[in-house]
């Protein structure tokens, strides 16, 4: 049994028998034929790819198929095989030699790109001319014919796609990338994969017994260590495993963690509401060079064209720890986990920290952008990293440069933070509360020492508090509470977090809809904790128990049992199906009856006030309408600027 180190494209478990895909070999060692003969085997070869390709895209889906369509492109573009046939013309090289170095030619063309993710874009050049060459070869492609895991020096997206991806347990290769169309592949389809040691590809055979656990690889296991990853691979799948049903509607937005384009994109295919977590350490990491202020504004730029209008939260860079970059030479220490990471790297190394916040800012200008800055323990890290932003956007607007100054939130992910949640709450735009070290550093256990598992809990009672006690801080402030740990996506603790009063859950793509299955869930059962029954919340955002209702007429329930809803946006919806039976004089409140009950739902706090302004209504008293129908518009700007307060409250009145 032998254990190799690797670096991890997708984390996961997986155990099996590999299946060695073939490397390219090469040129056949041949002279030259005519270049009439030799233009032939590239035209020949080059059809007989674009029919294989156009009936595997015709039977793929989703991304799979558009990988295929982008390699259709590029082999049907006029300037690929017009390069190559140009390069047999004056007979001293064979159709193979020909494509080969037209692929270099291309590949070349990427060469002064500083943007990482199109330089990944070359492993779709050396699948091109891979499969080019096997065709000319008259060679099958791969087919696998039981589960297994693939071992390969490099794999390109065309091959990956072709297989059937079901059959696929795990990745390894030497070379490989966390940006490449394979790795967006592999997370798509839940598939762990690893790559960067060329000792460890070497010494897997076809046929051989693997383990891959997140970034170890161990060949040849001992049936006791393989029989355990079995299981552990199956538990994941367990958990993993996708509802049944669709997934219900949540008030509580949902967001996603990405640590790469491709996971934004996986994001949007998923339906998340936003980027809760937006990693940027993959452009920090497994580099040689500092990553230019160009090339990171490229990234967030692309970042910016597909998420839109979604919130999108950027992490300042959080290397350090066990993230270490050969560009910059950090110290070595005996506990790297308390030790020089996240912020403290960032204000250490100033210039670094304002190239990222001056690309961040000026891709801004065409997304909607929060800067969340991590590792944080003290009010004046905070406040200096502030003064940095400032300066930055000072520097880029006197310089004609288009920016846009983002919010800006903090990380909670120590309990010094969480302790000092009250003053970071005044001068901050929101929180996020990073619940893995945030456990990790209150219980004194690391979260990956297995040897521990009996003690780490992270569902335990000093957490929790630790988070209620944020919670309070940041909305008493009127600041927004997200969590981006393993908590957010754990069925046990959505109940709690929601009943807390987290604002956002943001979770890994694959748990987006069980996580608003499980948080709709956890919605009812407030609401019917809090009033008798089950209604629908009329209103996206925060739920808000009854007792703390900042008024004292609905806290003490004198007008009936109720709850309160901090609403994301002005639209209110029918509690139950029924009639309207009463709507404000002054439009700020409205009921609906039914024979079993009557519900009152009161928009905004004193804003009787208002006189009718700022309401608008899409029914009329006496109308009828089902659960969720949309009722009434509120103009919650217009409420804010008034000065009072835009919570909702739902209370039962029989």
């Amino acid at each position: 049994m032998k254990k190799y180190m690797m670096k991890t494209a997708r984390g996961g478990t997986a155990a099996g028998t590999v299946y060695r895909i073939r490397e390219n070999c090469g040129c056949r060692n041949r002279r030259p034929e005519s270049p009439e003969y030799e233009t032939g085997l590239l035209k020949k070869a080059a059809e007989q790819l674009r029919l294989e390709l156009s009936d595997s895209a015709n039977r793929a889906t989703g991304e799979s198929r558009s990988i295929l369509e982008a390699e259709i492109m590029m082999l049907t573009d006029p300037s690929f095989l017009s390069t190559a046939c140009e390069m047999v013309k004056n007979g001293d090289m064979t159709a193979e030699q020909a494509i080969i170095q037209t692929g270099i030619v291309m590949k070349e063309r990427f060469s002064g790109v500083s943007d990482r993710y199109m330089l990944s874009r070359t492993d779709d050049i050396t699948g091109l001319v891979e499969n080019i060459l096997r065709m000319i070869r008259g060679e099958h492609r791969e087919k696998l014919e039981k589960p297994s895991l693939i071992a390969a020096i490099q794999l390109s997206p065309a091959c990956i796609s072709r297989l059937d991806l079901g059959m696929i347990q795990g990745i390894v290769t030497e070379k490989g990338s966390p940006v490449s169309h394979v790795s967006i592949l592999a997370g798509d389809c839940g598939i762990p994969y690893i790559y960067g040691s060329a000792e460890a590809v070497a010494a897997i055979n076809n046929g051989d017994r693997i383990i891959i656990d997140d970034g170890t690889l161990i060949v040849d296991p001992d049936d006791e260590t393989y029989s355990a990853a079995l299981e552990k691979m199956s538990r994941s799948a367990r958990r993993e495993a996708p509802p049944t049903e669709a997934p219900e509607c949540s008030r509580t937005p949902v967001f996603a963690n990405a640590g790469s384009l491709n996971d934004l994109r996986a994001a949007v295919r998923q339906g998340a509401d936003g980027i809760g977590l937006f990693r940027t350490e993959f452009m920090f990491l497994d580099r040689e060079d500092e990553p230019p202020e160009e090339e990171q504004y490229g990234i967030y730029r692309e970042a910016a064209s597909i998420m839109g209008d979604r919130k999108t939260v950027i992490r300042t860079m959080d290397i350090g720890s066990d993230k270490r970059t050969a560009w910059l030479q950090l110290p070595d220490e005996k506990n790297p986990a308390l030790g020089f990471r996240g912020i403290r790297v960032s204000l250490d190394h100033e210039h670094i920290f304002r190239k990222q916040l001056r690309a961040i800012m000026r891709a801004a200008v065409h997304g909607n952008f929060r800067i969340l800055l991590p590792v944080i323990t003290s009010v004046w890290e905070v406040n200096e990293a502030l003064r940095i932003i400032n300066d930055c956007e000072r520097e880029l607007t006197e310089s004609g440069i288009p920016c846009k100054k983002p919010g800006v939130g903090v990380m909670i992910e120590t309990p010094a933070a969480a302790m000092i949640a009250p003053e970071l709450a005044e001068i901050v735009d929101f929180f996020s509360i990073g619940t893995n070290d945030l456990t990790q550093y209150t219980l004194a256990i690391d979260h990956e020492e297995e040897s521990l598992d009996r003690h780490y809990d992270p569902c335990h009672e000093a957490v929790f508090r630790m988070i209620s006690l944020v919670c309070r801080a940041a909305h008493k402030q009127g600041i927004t509470v997200s969590v981006c740990g393993e908590l957010a996506g754990s069925e046990a603790a959505i109940p709690r977090l929601i009943r807390s009063g987290v604002d956002e859950l943001s979770v890994s793509s694959s748990k987006i809809g069980r996580t608003r299955t499980n948080a709709a869930a956890a919605e009812k059962e407030l609401i019917t904790a809090c009033i008798g029954t089950d209604i629908a919340s009329p209103a996206d955002g925060r739920l808000v128990l009854m007792e703390d209702i900042p008024d004292k007429t609905f806290a003490a329930g004198i007008l009936g049992r109720c709850f309160g809803i901090v609403p994301s946006n002005g639209t209110v919806y029918s509690p139950i199906t029924g009639t309207v039976t009463m709507i404000a004089e002054s439009k700020h409140s409205f009921s609906v009856e039914n024979e079993e009950e009557s519900i009152l739902v009161h928009v905004g706090i004193d804003t009787v006030k208002l006189g009718g302004r700022g309401f608008e209504f899409r029914v009329a008293k006496g109308d009828p309408v089902e659960a969720g129908q949309p009722v009434m518009d509120a103009d919650l700007d217009f409420i804010k600027k008034a000065g009072l307060s835009t919570m909702m409250i739902v209370v039962r009145c029989s």
